[in-house]
Protein backbone atom coordinates (compact mmCIF):
# COMPACT_ATOMS: atom_id res chain seq x y z
CA UNK A 1 0.00 0.00 0.00
CA UNK A 2 1.31 3.41 -0.92
CA UNK A 3 2.08 5.93 1.81
CA UNK A 4 -0.70 8.25 0.65
CA UNK A 5 -3.28 5.47 1.03
CA UNK A 6 -2.26 4.86 4.65
CA UNK A 7 -2.64 8.55 5.48
CA UNK A 8 -6.07 8.67 3.84
CA UNK A 9 -7.22 5.61 5.79
CA UNK A 10 -6.31 7.33 9.07
CA UNK A 11 -7.96 10.63 8.15
CA UNK A 12 -11.33 9.15 7.18
CA UNK A 13 -11.68 7.88 10.72
CA UNK A 14 -11.87 4.09 10.84
CA UNK A 15 -11.86 3.18 14.57
CA UNK A 16 -9.01 0.73 14.08
CA UNK A 17 -5.77 0.87 12.18
CA UNK A 18 -5.50 -1.22 9.03
CA UNK A 19 -5.47 -4.92 9.83
CA UNK A 20 -2.51 -7.00 8.81
CA UNK A 21 -3.32 -10.34 7.16
CA UNK A 22 -4.76 -12.66 9.79
CA UNK A 23 -5.18 -9.91 12.41
CA UNK A 24 -8.52 -9.77 14.26
CA UNK A 25 -10.72 -6.83 13.26
CA UNK A 26 -11.56 -5.16 16.55
CA UNK A 27 -10.54 -2.58 19.12
CA UNK A 28 -9.98 -2.01 22.82
CA UNK A 29 -11.84 0.92 24.43
CA UNK A 30 -10.38 2.09 27.74
CA UNK A 31 -11.86 4.66 30.10
CA UNK A 32 -9.40 7.52 30.43
CA UNK A 33 -11.14 9.51 33.18
CA UNK A 34 -11.17 8.05 36.68
CA UNK A 35 -14.68 7.55 38.03
CA UNK A 36 -13.26 8.26 41.49
CA UNK A 37 -13.14 11.93 40.41
CA UNK A 38 -16.95 11.94 40.31
CA UNK A 39 -18.12 13.04 43.74
CA UNK A 40 -20.72 15.62 44.77
CA UNK A 41 -20.04 18.77 42.73
CA UNK A 42 -17.01 17.27 40.97
CA UNK A 43 -18.48 15.70 37.86
CA UNK A 44 -15.95 15.64 35.00
CA UNK A 45 -16.71 14.41 31.52
CA UNK A 46 -15.77 10.77 30.94
CA UNK A 47 -13.21 10.41 28.13
CA UNK A 48 -11.94 7.24 26.47
CA UNK A 49 -8.98 6.00 24.46
CA UNK A 50 -9.16 3.46 21.63
CA UNK A 51 -6.42 0.90 20.95
CA UNK A 52 -5.73 -1.95 18.56
CA UNK A 53 -7.45 -5.22 19.39
CA UNK A 54 -5.60 -7.64 21.68
CA UNK A 55 -7.00 -11.15 22.10
CA UNK A 56 -5.23 -12.15 25.32
CA UNK A 57 -5.12 -8.75 26.96
CA UNK A 58 -3.74 -8.27 30.47
CA UNK A 59 -3.68 -5.23 32.76
CA UNK A 60 0.10 -4.94 32.48
CA UNK A 61 -0.01 -4.16 28.74
CA UNK A 62 0.66 -0.64 27.53
CA UNK A 63 -1.15 -0.13 24.23
CA UNK A 64 -0.51 2.79 21.84
CA UNK A 65 -3.44 5.21 21.61
CA UNK A 66 -5.05 5.24 18.16
CA UNK A 67 -8.13 7.38 18.86
CA UNK A 68 -9.39 9.49 21.76
CA UNK A 69 -13.09 9.95 22.58
CA UNK A 70 -13.95 13.14 24.50
CA UNK A 71 -17.34 13.72 26.13
CA UNK A 72 -19.23 17.01 26.23
CA UNK A 73 -22.24 16.84 28.58
CA UNK A 74 -23.94 19.13 31.06
CA UNK A 75 -22.84 19.19 34.69
CA UNK A 76 -26.39 18.43 35.88
CA UNK A 77 -26.70 15.52 33.47
CA UNK A 78 -23.51 13.97 34.82
CA UNK A 79 -24.62 14.55 38.43
CA UNK A 80 -27.83 12.61 37.83
CA UNK A 81 -26.24 9.60 36.12
CA UNK A 82 -26.80 7.42 39.20
CA UNK A 83 -30.50 8.28 39.49
CA UNK A 84 -31.31 8.56 35.78
CA UNK A 85 -28.61 6.73 33.82
CA UNK A 86 -28.21 7.69 30.15
CA UNK A 87 -30.89 10.43 30.20
CA UNK A 88 -28.54 13.37 29.59
CA UNK A 89 -27.66 14.93 26.29
CA UNK A 90 -24.14 13.93 25.24
CA UNK A 91 -21.76 14.65 22.43
CA UNK A 92 -18.69 12.46 22.00
CA UNK A 93 -15.99 13.72 19.64
CA UNK A 94 -13.69 11.04 18.22
CA UNK A 95 -10.17 12.41 17.64
CA UNK A 96 -7.38 10.95 15.56
CA UNK A 97 -4.62 10.17 18.06
CA UNK A 98 -4.83 12.12 21.32
CA UNK A 99 -7.48 14.70 22.23
CA UNK A 100 -5.55 17.41 20.42
CA UNK A 101 -5.88 15.56 17.12
CA UNK A 102 -8.48 16.38 14.45
CA UNK A 103 -12.07 15.29 15.03
CA UNK A 104 -13.02 12.45 12.69
CA UNK A 105 -16.72 12.02 13.56
CA UNK A 106 -19.11 12.47 16.48
CA UNK A 107 -21.43 10.25 18.52
CA UNK A 108 -24.31 12.08 20.22
CA UNK A 109 -27.81 12.04 21.71
CA UNK A 110 -30.39 14.45 23.04
CA UNK A 111 -32.25 14.27 26.36
CA UNK A 112 -34.26 11.06 26.75
CA UNK A 113 -35.84 9.06 29.54
CA UNK A 114 -33.56 6.76 31.49
CA UNK A 115 -33.65 3.05 30.74
CA UNK A 116 -33.74 2.20 34.48
CA UNK A 117 -34.56 5.20 36.70
CA UNK A 118 -33.97 4.97 40.43
CA UNK A 119 -37.08 4.47 42.58
CA UNK A 120 -35.45 4.34 46.02
CA UNK A 121 -31.90 3.90 47.35
CA UNK A 122 -31.83 2.11 50.69
CA UNK A 123 -29.62 -0.14 52.81
CA UNK A 124 -30.47 -3.09 50.59
CA UNK A 125 -29.21 -1.28 47.50
CA UNK A 126 -30.95 0.71 44.78
CA UNK A 127 -34.41 -0.24 43.53
CA UNK A 128 -34.89 0.53 39.84
CA UNK A 129 -37.79 0.19 37.44
CA UNK A 130 -37.32 -0.44 33.68
CA UNK A 131 -38.61 2.31 31.41
CA UNK A 132 -40.03 1.49 27.97
CA UNK A 133 -40.55 4.84 26.27
CA UNK A 134 -38.28 7.60 24.97
CA UNK A 135 -35.30 5.31 25.53
CA UNK A 136 -31.58 6.21 25.24
CA UNK A 137 -29.86 6.07 21.88
CA UNK A 138 -26.64 7.28 20.24
CA UNK A 139 -26.22 8.57 16.69
CA UNK A 140 -22.97 8.54 14.75
CA UNK A 141 -22.55 11.61 12.55
CA UNK A 142 -19.94 12.77 10.07
CA UNK A 143 -18.29 16.19 10.24
CA UNK A 144 -21.13 17.70 8.19
CA UNK A 145 -23.68 16.55 10.77
CA UNK A 146 -25.09 13.85 8.50
CA UNK A 147 -26.30 10.79 10.40
CA UNK A 148 -24.37 7.60 9.63
CA UNK A 149 -26.63 5.39 11.73
CA UNK A 150 -28.02 4.91 15.21
CA UNK A 151 -27.81 2.55 18.17
CA UNK A 152 -30.84 2.42 20.47
CA UNK A 153 -31.78 0.70 23.70
CA UNK A 154 -34.65 -1.76 23.19
CA UNK A 155 -37.48 -2.61 25.58
CA UNK A 156 -39.65 -5.67 24.93
CA UNK A 157 -41.45 -8.43 26.86
CA UNK A 158 -38.20 -9.15 28.75
CA UNK A 159 -37.37 -5.69 30.15
CA UNK A 160 -34.67 -6.94 32.54
CA UNK A 161 -32.46 -8.15 29.65
CA UNK A 162 -30.59 -5.20 28.08
CA UNK A 163 -30.79 -5.14 24.28
CA UNK A 164 -29.50 -2.76 21.64
CA UNK A 165 -30.37 -2.40 17.95
CA UNK A 166 -27.83 -1.10 15.46
CA UNK A 167 -29.59 0.78 12.63
CA UNK A 168 -28.23 2.14 9.37
CA UNK A 169 -28.93 5.72 8.27
CA UNK A 170 -32.24 4.62 6.70
CA UNK A 171 -33.43 3.06 9.96
CA UNK A 172 -32.93 -0.55 8.84
CA UNK A 173 -31.75 -2.88 11.59
CA UNK A 174 -28.27 -4.22 10.93
CA UNK A 175 -27.55 -6.05 14.20
CA UNK A 176 -29.12 -6.88 17.56
CA UNK A 177 -26.69 -6.77 20.51
CA UNK A 178 -27.70 -8.58 23.69
CA UNK A 179 -26.24 -11.05 26.19
CA UNK A 180 -27.08 -14.74 26.36
CA UNK A 181 -30.14 -15.49 28.48
CA UNK A 182 -31.60 -18.18 30.71
CA UNK A 183 -34.99 -18.95 32.32
CA UNK A 184 -36.70 -18.86 28.95
CA UNK A 185 -35.09 -15.58 27.93
CA UNK A 186 -36.20 -13.70 31.07
CA UNK A 187 -32.78 -13.33 32.75
CA UNK A 188 -29.23 -12.49 31.73
CA UNK A 189 -26.81 -15.41 31.73
CA UNK A 190 -23.55 -14.36 33.39
CA UNK A 191 -20.19 -15.90 32.57
CA UNK A 192 -17.87 -17.04 35.35
CA UNK A 193 -14.10 -17.19 35.19
CA UNK A 194 -12.35 -15.53 32.29
CA UNK A 195 -8.80 -15.85 33.55
CA UNK A 196 -6.58 -12.81 33.19
CA UNK A 197 -8.62 -11.24 30.39
CA UNK A 198 -12.14 -11.31 31.83
CA UNK A 199 -13.96 -10.36 34.98
CA UNK A 200 -14.88 -13.11 37.47
CA UNK A 201 -18.54 -12.44 36.69
CA UNK A 202 -18.98 -10.80 33.31
CA UNK A 203 -21.71 -10.35 30.74
CA UNK A 204 -20.46 -10.52 27.14
CA UNK A 205 -22.72 -8.86 24.56
CA UNK A 206 -22.58 -10.94 21.35
CA UNK A 207 -23.33 -9.04 18.13
CA UNK A 208 -26.22 -10.89 16.53
CA UNK A 209 -28.21 -11.15 13.32
CA UNK A 210 -30.93 -8.48 13.03
CA UNK A 211 -33.92 -10.84 13.03
CA UNK A 212 -35.18 -13.66 15.31
CA UNK A 213 -33.80 -15.96 16.59
CA UNK A 214 -30.92 -13.41 16.72
CA UNK A 215 -28.08 -15.86 16.18
CA UNK A 216 -24.57 -14.58 16.99
CA UNK A 217 -22.52 -13.33 14.04
CA UNK A 218 -19.41 -15.44 14.43
CA UNK A 219 -17.63 -14.54 17.66
CA UNK A 220 -18.23 -10.80 17.31
CA UNK A 221 -18.98 -9.31 20.74
CA UNK A 222 -18.52 -6.42 23.15
CA UNK A 223 -16.96 -7.67 26.40
CA UNK A 224 -16.31 -5.76 29.62
CA UNK A 225 -12.84 -6.80 30.79
CA UNK A 226 -11.09 -6.79 34.14
CA UNK A 227 -8.89 -3.69 33.93
CA UNK A 228 -6.59 -4.76 36.74
CA UNK A 229 -6.62 -4.19 40.52
CA UNK A 230 -5.23 -0.65 40.28
CA UNK A 231 -7.71 0.53 37.65
CA UNK A 232 -10.75 -1.31 39.01
CA UNK A 233 -10.32 -0.53 42.71
CA UNK A 234 -8.24 2.65 42.79
CA UNK A 235 -9.44 4.55 39.72
CA UNK A 236 -12.61 2.63 38.77
CA UNK A 237 -12.10 2.60 35.00
CA UNK A 238 -13.76 0.34 32.47
CA UNK A 239 -12.07 -1.61 29.65
CA UNK A 240 -14.02 -3.06 26.74
CA UNK A 241 -12.81 -5.57 24.18
CA UNK A 242 -14.71 -5.25 20.90
CA UNK A 243 -14.56 -7.82 18.11
CA UNK A 244 -16.28 -6.75 14.88
CA UNK A 245 -18.46 -9.01 12.72
CA UNK A 246 -16.70 -10.62 9.76
CA UNK A 247 -17.38 -9.73 6.13
CA UNK A 248 -19.02 -6.39 6.88
CA UNK A 249 -20.46 -4.20 4.15
CA UNK A 250 -19.56 -0.53 4.63
CA UNK A 251 -17.15 -1.71 7.33
CA UNK A 252 -16.00 1.77 8.34
CA UNK A 253 -19.55 2.89 9.23
CA UNK A 254 -20.28 -0.38 11.05
CA UNK A 255 -17.16 0.08 13.20
CA UNK A 256 -18.30 3.56 14.17
CA UNK A 257 -21.77 2.30 15.10
CA UNK A 258 -20.38 -0.54 17.20
CA UNK A 259 -18.15 1.97 18.96
CA UNK A 260 -21.34 3.93 19.68
CA UNK A 261 -22.97 0.72 20.97
CA UNK A 262 -20.07 0.20 23.39
CA UNK A 263 -20.51 3.70 24.79
CA UNK A 264 -24.28 3.21 25.06
CA UNK A 265 -23.78 -0.04 26.97
CA UNK A 266 -21.53 1.80 29.39
CA UNK A 267 -23.83 4.75 30.08
CA UNK A 268 -26.95 2.58 30.41
CA UNK A 269 -25.49 -0.23 32.52
CA UNK A 270 -22.24 0.79 34.23
CA UNK A 271 -22.39 4.50 35.03
CA UNK A 272 -25.35 4.05 37.39
CA UNK A 273 -23.13 2.10 39.78
CA UNK A 274 -20.43 4.78 40.04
Amino acid sequence: MAQGEVIQAQVIGAPTMLQAPGQVDGMMIYQKTSQCCRCLCCQPNIDWTVHDYVENWSAEMELPVKLTITEDASWLGRCMSHCWPAWRDIKYSVHNGDEGGPVLFTIEKGITCSNCPLIIDGDGGPLRCPCCFCLPYLEAKDLNGQQLGQVKYVCDMCPFVPKYDVLDKKGNRMFRIRPDTCVGGLCVQCRCGGGSKGKCFRIPFPIREPNPPYMPVGDAAITDLWAGMKHECCTNREMYQVKFPPNMQDAETVRKLIMAATLLIDITLNEQDQ
